[in-house]
């Protein structure tokens, strides 16, 4: 080692030049480091701003997706939890007669008639299961809901693109559907596209 101490010692012009090479590599290299990050910065800040957006729209449009997908989950749901609730009740007044007692009175003293709307079919139209179209397609109508439009005589679309307001509020009390529900999905109009069709 004393040996290369005193070899470097003696070449004293190498010397500058060596640390000149080295301090200009360190130069290239700091800078070069800087300015790429300095360049990605912007590109990845622009980037960010982007994604914050998207997310954004992608998230509202979630969350009207889903409010209308619950609003269909639980028009399907609801036979079921009515079924469900009946059985509960009938066992409840199977087993505790005190319950059967209270029942009873409630349905003697408190009776609730309200009578059922009907549709004026001559506005509309007739129609028969022959006729019969894929509600479903219509968005906002289900399964369960198309089986409760066929029980009340609409089969096709032709019927749903002539409905009037009056007709409406009567289908969504038969059918006992979400008020206004009908007019925001508006079937109507998805009806009248599909006849076209």
């Amino acid at each position: 080692m004393k040996e290369f101490i005193e070899y470097f010692n003696q070449l004293p012009e190498y010397k500058g030049v060596m640390l000149l090479m080295f301090s200009t590599f360190l130069i290239g290299y700091f800078s070069a480091s800087w300015l790429t990050k300095s360049k990605y910065k912007s590109i990845i800040k622009r980037l960010k701003k982007k994604i914050t957006v998207l997310k954004k729209i992608n998230t509202d449009y979630i969350k009207r997706e889903n409010i209308s997908n619950i609003d269909t989950i639980f028009t399907e749901i609801k036979p079921k939890i009515i079924k469900v609730v009946k059985e509960a009740q009938k066992k409840l007044i199977e087993t505790k007669t005190p319950q059967r007692v209270a029942l009873k009175a409630r349905t003697s003293y408190v009776t609730y008639t309200k009578s059922k709307p009907k549709l004026n079919f001559d506005t509309f139209g007739h129609a028969t299961s022959k006729e019969r179209d894929d509600l479903t397609q219509l968005n906002g109508i289900g399964p369960y809901i198309e089986q409760k439009l066929n029980e009340i005589g609409i089969y096709n679309y032709k019927q749903i693109s002539r409905l009037s307001y009056k007709d409406i509020r009567s289908i969504t009390e038969l059918i006992d559907f979400f008020p206004d529900r009908i007019e925001r999905d508006n079937w109507v109009g998805q009806a009248k596209s599909l006849t076209l069709n």
